[in-house]
């Protein structure tokens, strides 16, 4: 039997889109096709207009606020605000879900469709045999505030099949996931495809990229840069070692070789940071961690790895205050620890306190817990040395010697930006990651902690923030990685430590450390 392959039908053209913003212009006549049935991977560096592109899209921006024709099965639409968007099938599934913690999974699937008298029997059996029919495992009743991460992503996207949506936007759907949950999101999105939908995923991971991808449309300051197509003429799968040069190359402009600089050995002698049998005790009394203990050396890099839920972050965290007392975490928990930093024994109740013991923390929510966005870039970089100074979070005067300081570390990390005037929420994600950097290195550390330090980072901004962990460990300083990518593990640190149920499993130097060996560790 011959197996005659079907022409691809067109499901979504965005044509010429052009959109500016006071001073800049974030898309110059970019255009984008998606075919029913087709996955497309769309990359590029932070800032380069992804996030702009399906903001058009999804009805955020306005018809008439850009230029350009959005075209959906060949009719040209225009979409005034996001129902527009939606009940054209269009959906995004957004990197920060947008649920509310309180309501049930059912209501969420209703939400934009509720009758003005509510009987919700008929409600809740619908929409449960609604997600049976998918089999995502989830109980109608259940509130949302109940489930992990990975299954409140299974509730976006319930939502937006519940509305037939048949453009389904991705936008880094991995970032917080076990890997588990990650396998079961590659089952749904084939899934998604093989019902003719068209999928549009926004992401930073190689691997994601060469795992589910169709087409892959790379974007560079607002520029359509390049498109490549995973199979070639006769239909054969093109091998990623031919592809990913190219892709990386149309990323940044240029050839990324060494995305790890070379590492400097560290000293075997000045031991910077000590602990010694740290614990975490639950509320319920249960231990979270259980008898950590290790040194990490003057310019050395410590990696620590582990499944999600392992207790990596809980380590920083305790050690950077925030599960004492005074911390924001503390209430209810109890730390058991001895800690030394350069030979002294430290007592941290805060993390002011951790602060003023020479340490510096990034954490993995940099949004959260790292950032004021409505401030501006100088502003921020002066939260962490206030607090050291004084323990309060208050933001200093923005005096001239603050703004001559900014505007160095903007020079120095090249940050993308207007100037040290400009809101940090005005940024894309890589830059943002940059201001939390200068922010914890305007303290002077002796010990830095860097939590999923590139995660929602384009390829570029990673390499430039490689560069500085290697230059800041080159110069002596004490730094501890926590990552879920093992390369930038396997890359970046001297040693690395396997976290498992909250101690420590293993650990390897970096000749000896490979993936395989780190998850077994992990895992068994």
């Amino acid at each position: 039997m011959v197996l005659v392959e079907r022409p691809a039908v067109e499901l979504l053209r965005l044509h010429s889109i052009t959109k500016d913003f006071p001073g800049a212009r974030a898309l110059d006549s970019v255009s984008l096709k998606l075919n029913r049935g087709e996955v497309v991977a769309l990359m590029g560096e932070n800032g380069a207009g992804k996030s702009t592109l399906m903001k058009i899209l999804s009805g955020v921006w306005p018809h008439g606020s850009f230029d350009g024709r959005i075209v959906i099965d060949g009719t040209d639409r225009s979409f005034f605000d996001t129902r527009d968007a939606h009940s054209a099938g269009i959906a995004m599934i957004h990197q920060e879900l947008a649920l509310f913690p309180e309501l049930t999974v059912a209501e969420h699937l209703v939400l934009d469709q509720l009758p003005t008298v509510i009987s919700w029997r008929p409600i809740l059996e619908k929409a449960q045999v609604f997600l049976d029919d998918l089999g995502f495992g989830l109980r109608a009743d259940t509130p949302v505030k109940q489930l992990s991460i990975g299954n409140r992503q299974l509730v976006e996207i319930a939502r937006a099949l519940y509305r037939d949506a048949r453009i389904l936007v991705f936008d880094e759907p991995t970032s917080a996931l076990s890997e588990t949950e990650v396998v079961q999101l590659y089952r749904i999105i084939r899934e998604l495809k093989s019902q003719g939908r068209g999928i549009l995923y926004i992401t930073h991971r190689m691997d994601e990229v060469f795992e589910l991808a169709d087409r892959l449309l790379v974007l560079r300051d607002g520029h359509n840069a390049a498109e490549f197509n995973r199979h070639d003429a006769s239909g054969k799968l093109r091998d990623r070692s031919e592809l990913e040069p190219l892709l990386l190359r149309a990323m940044v402009g240029r050839e990324i070789r060494d995305v790890f600089p070379p590492k400097v050995e560290p000293s075997l002698d000045d031991v910077v940071l000590e602990v010694s049998r740290l614990s975490l005790h639950r509320p319920n009394g249960k231990q979270r961690l259980n008898g950590i203990s290790f040194q990490v050396r003057a310019g050395e890099v410590l990696g620590f790895a582990g499944l999600l839920g392992s207790g990596r972050s809980e380590i920083l965290e305790c050690l950077f205050g925030q599960y004492h007392s005074d911390g924001p975490k503390g209430p209810g928990y109890r730390v058991e620890s001895d800690v030394f930093i350069t030979g002294e024994p430290v007592s941290v109740a805060s993390p002011a306190d951790a602060l003023r013991a020479g340490m510096a923390f990034l954490s993995e929510d940099r949004k959260g817990n790292g950032l004021m966005l409505g401030q501006s870039i100088v502003q921020n970089l002066g939260l962490a040395a206030t607090a050291k100074a004084d323990g309060s979070l208050f933001s200093r005067l923005e005096l001239s010697s603050e703004r001559e300081s900014a505007s160095n570390w903007i020079s120095d990390l090249r940050v993308r930006c207007i100037g040290p005037a400009q809101a940090v929420g005005q940024l894309s994600g890589g830059n943002q990651q940059k201001v939390v950097l200068a922010k914890w290195l305007e303290t002077n550390p002796k010990v830095l902690f860097l939590d999923e330090p590139t995660r929602g980072v384009d390829i570029g901004a990673k390499t430039e923030i490689y560069q500085w962990i290697q230059k800041l460990a080159s110069q002596g300083m004490a730094i501890i990685v926590v990552s879920s990518e093992l390369p930038e593990l396997l890359g970046l640190s001297h040693r690395i430590l396997v976290l498992r149920e909250g101690r420590i499993s293993a650990e390897f130097s970096a000749a000896e450390a490979t993936q395989e060996k780190i998850m077994g560790a992990a895992s068994l």
